[in-house]
C-alpha cells in the first residue's frame, strides 16, 4: 500500500492517531492471547457499531470443526448450523484477497435476502449488513475477516470500510505472527514431553539466575528438597560447597556466549543427604536471542537426572511397536527399570521360568539373544518417547 492511498484511508477513517496506534496494538498483542484478538474483536466492535465481527481461522471440513474468533452475542446452536451446512452455500466467500468488500459487491441485494443462508442463520442473528475480506497470500487465505451490523445501524459506509483497510496488512502480519508461535508451541511441547517421558529435569534460568519455568520432572526433583531446592525463586543445593560450585556454574554460563563451536556446559553431582543416589547436574548457556538483551530472557538450562526415576513407556506402546503380549509387556517394562528376571518375576508374582519363557516370546519378536542386548534395543528405539 503505497503512502498516498494509506494518506488517503487514515483521512477517510476519522481516526485519530492514538486511536490508530491503540487498534494495531491490539491487533499484535492479540497474538499472544489465550484466545487470539479478543480484545481487538472487542475494541473493533464497539467502533463500527457492529453487532458481530469475526475472524474465521480454519474453514470446516469432514475432519474437523471451523476455528472462529468473534466478538458479540454467542449463539452456539446458530453457530454449528453454519458449521455443518451453511458454509457449503455462503456465497459471501472466495473475496477479493486482502481487499474489504460488501456483500452487495458480490451478490445481488434481492438474491442475498431470500438466501436460504440470509433467512436461516444471519437473520435470526440479526444481521443485515454485511462487510469482509479475505486475508492472504501466496495462493492461500489464511484469515476469513467479517463484519456484520444490524438493520437500524445502516449499511458500512467509507468510513467503516476505510478502518477495516487500513487495518487488514496489520491483521495479516499478525495471523503470521500467530501460526508461528503455533509452530514454536508444538516444538516446545514436544521437546518438554520427551524430556518428561526420559523422567529429565529441565529448569530455565533467566540472567539473574531466577527460575522461569520447570518441567514436570523438576519440579518433583525440587519439592522434595533432597539435594537441590529453591529459595526465593533461586536454586539452592542441600551442601553448602556444592551449592557454591552450583551458583558458580550457573554464573559462568550466563557470562557465556554460544559462538558457532564448543558451547558452554558444565556438570556436577550433588549429595542427597537422604542417601538416595546423587543427582546429575548439566548446566548450560541457552542459546541467546539475536535481537533479545533484555533481563527475563532465557539465559540458563540446567538438566537434572535422578538416577532413581525410571523411563517411561506403556504396555500399550509396546503392543503397538513390538507386538508383545500384555504379559511380555509387563515383564519388558521391569527390564526396562533395571531388575532382573529374577527381581521381576517375583514382584509380577508369577514362577521364573514362567518370566523366562515370557522372555523367549520377546527375543523372537525383537531379534535379540540376551537381555542387555533387549534393554539396548528399547532405549534406542521410541517407545521411551512416545
Amino acid at each position: 500500500m503505497v503512502d498516498t492511498e494509506l494518506e488517503g484511508l487514515f483521512r477517510m477513517s476519522g481516526l485519530q492517531v492514538g486511536e490508530y496506534d491503540q487498534l494495531t496494538t491490539l491487533i499484535y498483542a492479540g497474538a499472544r492471547e489465550p484466545v487470539p484478538w479478543t480484545a481487538f474483536l472487542n475494541r473493533l466492535h464497539e467502533l463500527l457499531d457492529a453487532n458481530y465481527v469475526t475472524m474465521i481461522l480454519r474453514l470446516p471440513s469432514p475432519e474437523h470443526s471451523w476455528q472462529v474468533v468473534f466478538a458479540g452475542e454467542a449463539r452456539p446452536a446458530i453457530a454449528e448450523m453454519y458449521n455443518t451446512f451453511f458454509y457449503a452455500v455462503d456465497p459471501f466467500v472466495n473475496l477479493p484477497v486482502d481487499r474489504v468488500v460488501t456483500v452487495e459487491e458480490i451478490v445481488r441485494e434481492e438474491d442475498w435476502l431470500r438466501s436460504a443462508i440470509y433467512q436461516e442463520f444471519l437473520l435470526p442473528l440479526g444481521v443485515r449488513h454485511y462487510l469482509g475480506a479475505d486475508i492472504g497470500g501466496d495462493g492461500e487465505v489464511s484469515c476469513r475477516f467479517r463484519v456484520s451490523r444490524a438493520a437500524r445501524s445502516g449499511n458500512f459506509g467509507t468510513r467503516e470500510r476505510a478502518i477495516c483497510q487500513l487495518l487488514l496488512p496489520h491483521i495479516k502480519s499478525a495471523v503470521k505472527l500467530r501460526s508461528l508461535i503455533d509452530v514454536a508451541e508444538a516444538e516446545r511441547s514436544l521437546y518438554a514431553g520427551t524430556l518428561e517421558r526420559l523422567s529429565v529435569g529441565a529448569v530455565i534460568l533467566d540472567k539473574t539466575g531466577r527460575i522461569q519455568h520447570t518441567n514436570r520432572a523438576a519440579a518433583q526433583i525440587l519439592a522434595d528438597r533432597d539435594g537441590l531446592g529453591v529459595t526465593n525463586g533461586v536454586l539452592q543445593a542441600s551442601l553448602g560447597h556444592e551449592g557454591r560450585e552450583l551458583r558458580r556454574l550457573i554464573e559462568d554460563a550466563i557470562k557465556g556466549e554460544l559462538p558457532p563451536g564448543p558451547q558452554v556446559v558444565s556438570g556436577m553431582s550433588l549429595t542427597r543427604p537422604s542417601g538416595r543416589p546423587n543427582l546429575g547436574i548439566v548446566v548450560r548457556a541457552a542459546p541467546p536471542t539475536e535481537w533479545s538483551e533484555s533481563s527475563d530472557r532465557p539465559a540458563v538450562v540446567v538438566i537434572i537426572r535422578d538416577a532413581e526415576q525410571k523411563l517411561q513407556a506403556s504396555q500399550n506402546t509396546l503392543k503397538r511397536l513390538y507386538g508383545f503380549t500384555p504379559a511380555e509387556s509387563m515383564i519388558v517394562l521391569k527390564l526396562l527399570e533395571g531388575l532382573t528376571v529374577e527381581e521381576a518375576s517375583e514382584q509380577l508374582g508369577i514362577s521364573r521360568n514362567t518370566a523366562r519363557c515370557q522372555l523367549r516370546g520377546v527375543f523372537a519378536k525383537t531379534g535379540v539373544t540376551r537381555q542387555t542386548e533387549l534393554v539396548r534395543l528399547l532405549l534406542n528405539g521410541v517407545a521411551p518417547l512416545a
